[in-house]
């Protein structure tokens, strides 16, 4: 008699960040995981934080009709188990436990905010995970909304960690004012991004860099003109300093409107792609690498 065929577990993963809520649903087979669905949905949770201290009545709404989509599609998906976590804007708000409360009561989802060096150190597993065969040691680069992350280290082994209050949603709201920016805006944020990055360690070992979230993989499917996001290209593109640089000099010289209609550019990240793009732009040059 012939058992009952098995189906390998699907397990979700959200994370809850400044700008963006992301969602991934795989399947646990044979000790890995094999992503099925991958979302990215621009919320801006974040939004005025660093002005008023605490997240917008409007705001936390977005972020929870965006929830409810993603459990539904969860549980159209078949998943058993999800793993919900906030990092920066959930950190940072006075009221952060007041979302984390509506989230729980409406929709039955506990949400773990997790510390600035835990979400460096997933996010670096990952990428070493990825280039396991790499001989080097790797320098990531997770620029977000409201924080950036920098890791050093080869393989599992971190030699240190970095969490930044740098990021493109919190610089676009402090100094990206004008439209299109004006010159002392501009001038403004690189000094602060500078004097910021003047506390990272140079390393004292071969090393590549590595760029992973929302703005590298939007830097790169502007370079390559993309009219859909395409992981297969985007995936280990290498994105050249001189190529960041005049992305960069072409939206300081439009208006929002006019970058919307850049392609690879998706519109929702049309005003805050300068600010996160000048912090990998200048990390690249403080670590003084040309890709």
């Amino acid at each position: 008699m012939k058992s009952a065929p098995t189906f390998p577990d699907r397990v979700a993963s959200i994370d809850i960040g400044t700008n963006t809520i992301l969602l991934l649903i795989a399947t646990v087979d044979k000790g890995g995981l094999k992503p099925l669905i991958e979302k990215e949905t621009i919320v801006r949770l974040g939004e005025g934080l660093q002005q008023t201290g605490v997240l917008s009545e409007a705001a936390m709404e977005r972020g929870i009709q965006t929830l409810t989509q993603y459990l539904k599609e969860c549980e159209a998906n078949g998943v058993r188990r999800i793993f919900a976590v906030g990092t920066n804007p959930l950190r940072e708000a006075k009221n952060a436990q007041e979302f984390l409360k509506k989230v729980e009561e409406k929709l039955n989802l506990p949400i773990e905010i997790i510390s600035g060096k835990e979400e460096a150190d997933l996010s670096f597993l990952a990428v070493s995970r990825d280039l396991r065969d790499l001989k080097k040691s790797i320098l990531m680069a997770d620029v977000g909304g409201g924080s950036t992350e920098f890791v050093l280290g080869k393989r599992n082994q971190i030699s240190y960690w970095v969490s930044l209050p740098i990021g493109s949603v919190r610089f676009t709201e402090q100094f990206l004012l004008s439209d299109p920016v004006h010159e002392e805006e501009w001038m403004d944020m690189e000094k602060k991004i500078r004097n910021c990055l003047e506390e990272l360690p140079y390393p004292r070992e071969s090393f590549e860099m590595v760029a992973v979230g929302g703005t590298a993989t939007t830097l790169a499917s502007v370079e390559l003109e993309l009219e859909h996001f395409v992981y297969e290209k985007i995936h280990h593109f290498i994105l050249e300093k001189k190529a960041l640089k005049s992305q960069l000099e072409g939206y300081r010289s439009r208006t929002l409107e006019e970058r919307k209609k850049i392609p690879g550019l998706s519109p929702a990240r049309a005003d805050v792609i300068l600010a996160g793009g000048a912090i990998l732009y200048f990390s690249m040059e403080k670590f003084e690498v040309s890709s």
